[in-house]
């Protein structure tokens, strides 16, 4: 049996608003279940295993079962928890530091947006073969190297480097492709029949600034701009989600979230665009409770991380309900109340774990909740990658272990 230091087994876990560390005020603390990655097993039991390696991603498929990516010496592990069991599958032809977002479709295999590399779509199957769907072989393409236009087919398209992936419950595929000039930015595209169509972002080539600044998602748009006619700028990641009714988000630049409705309009759902905090939007100060209008908040979608190990992929998720779900970082400490911390009736050696996790935030990382209705809510804290299902949140928290391992532990903490 492989081991790891600073292990437990660990049942389910209560977070009782009386235990060490809670906030005095008499705020609810959020109660937590240990999923998988605070024990020594080797596989089996998943609360009672291990998750090495750095965390990349985790995502909730459609069929029910969890997958963590993470990294080690480059190659990228997905580990699956199924009916409280963890396995794991390795997968050889992919560099785990060059996926920018993962995801799920409908039949269960994992679909991953590469930045660097050979770049492109992968489909990595159950047992861990990686097929290239989108993209090309740079090294030995020999044909038109101009990015692709839209009509084109989507089988040996020349694409940019791409930084956001999602597949709606019918399989279509969406992706979002990285452009440079005039200036950084990007194309949300899809496969529809075979051939390549724009739904989010414009088409900056040959345009002036002076051409396209008036929708711009950096500084904002008027509800019901056509979604082709929105620059989004930016190189950074553009995480992806589908909604159950098809509606698209979309997280350009980090600051911001863009929901394309079914006939090619936009709308703004969060972001900065008024350049600061606005006044309408309170401070997370229990979890679950409204803070007003999520258009007026300040975001910084990224993950979390450990100080040693790296930090993970931002988190875009939609339930079936249509609530969307992300991962925001503050760089500043210790804005959220101890309410949000991971404690309660546990051995010493559970809080030890718990607590190692938190001391090694990189900064605060939180869950952000926003309702169709467009009401923002912070559900959970330090938490550095998320995922959901019908009644829980999941959040993976990133740690190295006293032996210099990087680890992940996952938890669930019901919705409210």
């Amino acid at each position: 049996m492989r081991t790891r230091g600073m292990v437990a087994v660990v049942a389910a876990v209560g977070m009782l608003a009386a235990a060490g560390g809670c906030d005095p005020g008499g705020l609810t603390a959020q109660e937590v279940e240990v999923v998988a990655g605070a024990g020594e097993n080797d596989g089996g039991a998943a609360a009672d295993a291990f998750i090495d390696g750095r965390l990349v991603d985790m995502i909730m498929g459609a069929d029910g079962v969890l997958r963590v990516l993470t990294e080690e010496r480059e190659a990228l592990t997905v580990w699956s928890v199924k009916d409280a069991r963890l396995t794991r599958v390795a997968v050889p032809a992919i560099k785990a530091d060059y996926i920018s977002q993962a995801t799920a479709g409908p039949g269960g295999d994992l679909y991953l947006a590469m930045w660097n590399g050979n770049g492109g779509v992968w489909r990595v199957t159950a047992d861990g073969v990686a097929v290239q769907t989108v993209g090309i072989d740079r090294e030995t393409y020999r044909g038109d190297r101009k990015p692709a236009p839209d009509g084109a087919p989507v089988a040996g398209a020349y694409v940019r480097y791409l930084h956001g992936v999602a597949v709606a419950s019918d399989g279509h595929l969406f992706f979002a492709e990285e452009r440079i000039g005039p200036v950084t930015y990007q194309l949300v595209r899809t496969d529809e029949n075979g051939k390549l169509r724009t739904v989010l972002g414009r088409d900056l080539a040959g345009l002036t600034e002076r051409q396209w600044r008036s929708a711009r998602s950096s500084t904002g748009f008027p509800d019901g701009t056509p979604a082709r006619q929105i620059a989004l700028e930016g190189g950074l990641n553009d995480p992806l989600a589908v909604a159950p009714d098809g509606t698209l988000y979309a997280a350009p630049g980090r600051r911001s979230v863009v929901a394309v409705r079914a006939d090619g309009t936009a709308r703004q759902v969060i972001g900065n665009i008024g350049g600061g905090l606005d006044d309408g939007v309170e401070e997370a100060d229990e979890p679950f409770e409204d803070r007003g209008p999520a258009a007026r908040a300040r975001v910084n979608l990224a993950g979390g991380g450990t100080i040693r190990a790296g930090a993970s992929n931002a988190s875009l998720v939609v339930d079936s309900t249509g609530d969307l779900y992300l991962t925001s970082v503050n760089a500043a400490f210790n804005r959220l109340p101890e309410t949000f911390d991971w404690t309660g009736e546990v051995s010493d050696t559970q809080r030890e774990l718990l607590e190692l996790s938190k001391e090694q935030r990189r900064g605060d990382s939180e869950v952000l909740r926003v309702r169709p209705d467009g009401s923002l809510a912070t559900v959970a804290g330090h938490a550095d990658a998320a995922a959901v299902d019908d009644s829980w949140i999941y959040l993976a928290r990133a740690f190295t272990d006293v032996d210099g391992h990087p680890r992940v532990l996952v938890v669930r903490t019901k919705k409210g």
